[in-house]
């Protein structure tokens, strides 16, 4: 089914006082107040209260047809979940794309995903801790010798780590090029606060630096599908995860 459409719109709410309001399929959502008067000085600030509510990054276009400012975030891609694998070749390499904290384990667990390379997972194999970052290099290592296996034989595989680098993706995609395999991007996107949320509930060992998950999550940003179809994925779908 396609994706809500959300309106962002400057309103004025009581007397002098003037604000935003959220709509979605044209139905009302809510209200914020702030300087609506002042497009320039708060409408990345209304837009990041939306999609607080929305609960993942919207792409806002801006538009004045048919009356005022407005903001549209519409689009005609599908809102893919787990369904979107049903669609997949056998043997295609599937990517998580996502910020740490973004839902891309708990999608795969959920959608019983048989095949998983997990970063995680091979830096726990590896030193005996999931979040020690000093054995990353050899678990990358591994990661690269289980993807050539499962590659050459054919397999189904849901690559399970950040890939928010262009460089990192290119190469994964150059891989399954090489063995003419389908390459499938799956961008994971709540809003940052929504990561960072998640992060803090992780044990320790597990969190990510807070600079370092916006830095994650600004890469995963500028990673739109276009994007990703441009580097040369075969399919690149956003994947709706809740709050």
């Amino acid at each position: 089914m396609p994706l809500p459409r959300y309106v962002l719109a400057p309103t004025h709410l009581t007397g002098d006082v003037f604000g935003w309001q959220l709509n979605r399929d044209g139905q009302f959502l809510d209200c914020h107040e702030g300087f609506a008067e002042n497009f320039d000085r708060d409408v990345e600030a209304a837009m990041d209260w939306a999609e607080q509510i929305i609960g993942t990054r919207q792409d806002w276009r801006h538009t004045r047809e048919g009356g005022p400012d407005r903001w549209i975030a519409a689009d005609d891609r599908a809102a893919a979940g787990t369904d979107v694998l049903r669609s997949l070749e056998p043997g295609t390499l599937v990517v998580a794309v996502g910020p740490g904290a973004s839902g891309k384990s708990t999608f795969a667990a959920e959608a019983g995903i048989v095949t998983v390379v997990c970063l995680d997972s091979l830096r726990e194999q590896i030193g005996g801790d999931a979040g020690d970052q000093s054995v990353t290099p050899a678990a990358v290592v591994e990661q690269d010798i289980l993807l050539e296996k499962h590659l050459s034989e054919g397999t189904t595989l849901y690559l399970d780590s950040t890939n928010v680098e262009v460089t990192v993706r290119a190469g994964l995609v150059e891989r399954a090029r090489r063995h003419g395999r389908p390459v499938v991007a799956l961008r994971f996107l709540p809003h940052l606060d929504t990561c960072h949320a998640r992060n803090r509930e992780r044990p320790a060992n597990r969190q990510v630096p807070a600079d370092v998950l916006a830095w994650q999550h600004s890469l995963a940003l500028a990673a739109t599908p276009k994007a990703l179809l441009a580097e040369g994925f075969t399919a690149a779908h956003d994947i709706v995860t809740p709050l």
